[in-house]
């Protein structure tokens, strides 16, 4: 009995030094990771809005109102998310919005990356922030070929084709990676109906109630 006690509090003692210790740990890495991790965003940021002299400033909203003007429009928390909106400013002039989407329909996961609007509602380029599809198939989306089909797009919504995009709202799917495509291009589509909450709120037809 004695001996099953002493087993248990040594068990008990080592549980809670390497709970320390691993607090600690969190502790000292938290302040690089997150300075990576906003590198990381500033970089991406400067993607899509790459003209000189460009700063970038938080755009707050109600985020539970977003959430269900995107289920209005058929996207669900379970599709797509709308992480984070920063006002693109240049020489004291909001030029348009960068809009961090996060679409959990991915061949391989969770996709993030940043979207480009215009203040007009033209997309300048979208910029991966995390993506794991499968190499060689689903990665394809992260190449030029795929990502500039978005650039200068003035659309409400994008839908991809298999049979060669002809209308201003379409792009061409990646072969053999429609998993891939669609992801992304749901997550674009949530973007833009986040530049629309953005407009239809500040022309007060959106409440945040």
């Amino acid at each position: 009995m004695k001996k099953i006690v002493s087993d248990t509090l040594v068990l008990v003692i080592i549980t809670l030094v390497a709970g320390f210790l691993l607090g600690g740990v969190y502790e000292i890495t938290k302040k690089p990771r997150e300075a990576q991790e906003e590198k990381t965003k500033q970089a991406a940021y400067k993607k899509v809005f790459s003209e000189k002299g460009v700063e970038f400033k938080e755009y707050e909203y109600d985020k539970k109102a977003m959430s269900a003007y995107l289920k209005d429009n058929k996207i669900s928390e379970k599709k797509a998310e709308i992480n984070e909106i920063v006002k693109a400013v240049s020489s004291g002039k909001e030029i348009g919005y960068v809009i961090t989407v996060t679409d959990h329909e991915g061949y391989g996961g969770d996709i993030q990356f940043t979207l480009g609007i215009t203040t007009d509602g033209t997309i300048t380029g979208i910029s991966y922030l995390s993506i794991e599809e499968t190499a060689g198939v689903g990665m394809k989306v992260t190449q030029k070929g795929f990502t500039n089909q978005f650039k200068g797009k003035k659309v409400d919504s994008i839908i991809y084709t298999k049979n060669g995009a002809s209308a201003d709202n379409e792009i061409d799917a990646i072969s053999g990676a429609t998993v891939s495509t669609n992801a992304v291009t749901n997550g674009v589509n949530a973007g833009l109906l986040a530049y629309q909450y953005i407009t239809n709120n500040q022309k007060g037809e959106v409440t945040n109630e």
